[in-house]
């Protein structure tokens, strides 16, 4: 049964509204009564509210954007830093009053914000290219860095063909338009990355630091199948040559034994799944 939808009181309502609508400010300014009429706000619980006053709660509106702000700032420096700070303020203020944060933890806002912006900043050509994928990797990288998977023991079971393969639970695999996963750590910094597809499998090291392993197209095609499709490994070599349209061969097999190797040596495989 789908949940019922949340209904606000006028007053929170109205308070909501304020901290939300873009143009809040001039209206509440010409007239806070009318305003807040206009969201449903009467007797005793309007007169509390004048009693407020337009510019208490025009600030306690500036508290909260650049509470959420900051907070989103905190998780995609670089990325803000070369977007800059005007257009970031005008991108949050439209986030807020369109979307808002959907999750009550402060921390999801930041991921709500990249996954609402990143159709815009794609169809905007003032907005570089790669800056989309930028804010996706800063926020995969504290994503691996916090998840609370990872670490798993190795299940002491050799690579059979006829059984799925068992990996480190910080394990993602992500695909770019530009190979952001080069650039510096450095706020400052204002390199533009290469514009090449980039396939990777990120997995965590042993001091929980985010590592990034590039794949070449057969090997990004193959770890989807066994990472993310669960399928053993026989099955999982079919389907990533499937995927590229090309036959599996002794080369295929060769370079599928290498990367099951270096994913042992990582920490990444953690060996066949027990029956």
């Amino acid at each position: 049964m789908a949940s019922e939808p949340l209904v606000l009181e006028a007053p929170t309502a109205a308070l909501a509204a304020v901290i939300r609508e873009q143009g809040a400010g001039p209206r509440m300014r010409e007239d806070l009564g009318t305003y807040l009429r206009a969201h449903g706000v009467e007797g005793d619980d309007l007169q509390a509210m004048l009693d407020v006053g337009a510019e208490r709660m025009l600030v306690y509106r500036q508290l909260v954007h650049n509470r959420f702000r900051n907070t989103t700032r905190d998780f995609i420096p670089r990325t803000l830093a070369r977007l800059g700070k005007a257009r970031y303020h005008q991108d949050m203020d439209a986030f807020l009053e369109e979307h808002a944060a959907h999750s009550p933890y402060l921390r999801d806002l930041p991921a709500e914000f990249v996954e609402w912006v990143l159709p815009r900043w794609a169809d905007d050509p003032e907005v570089p290219s790669y800056l989309c994928d930028l804010a996706r990797h800063e926020l995969l990288d504290l994503d691996v860095r916090n998840d609370w998977r990872g670490g798993e023991e190795p299940t002491g079971l050799p690579l059979a063909l006829d059984r799925p393969l068992r990996f480190d639970g910080a394990v993602r695999m992500v695909e770019y338009d530009h190979a952001v996963q080069r650039l510096t750590k450095a706020v400052d910094d204002r390199t533009v990355p290469d514009a090449e597809p980039t396939r990777l499998l990120v997995y965590r090291d042993a001091e929980h630091r985010p590592r990034y392993l590039l794949l070449t197209p057969f090997a990004y095609a193959l770890c989807r199948a066994l990472v993310l499709d669960g399928l053993a490994v026989q099955p999982g070599l079919m389907a990533a040559c499937e995927a590229l349209g090309e036959p599996l061969d002794d080369d295929k097999l060769a370079s599928a034994a290498t990367l099951f190797a270096d994913l042992m040596d990582r920490g990444v495989c953690l060996g066949a799944e027990p029956d």
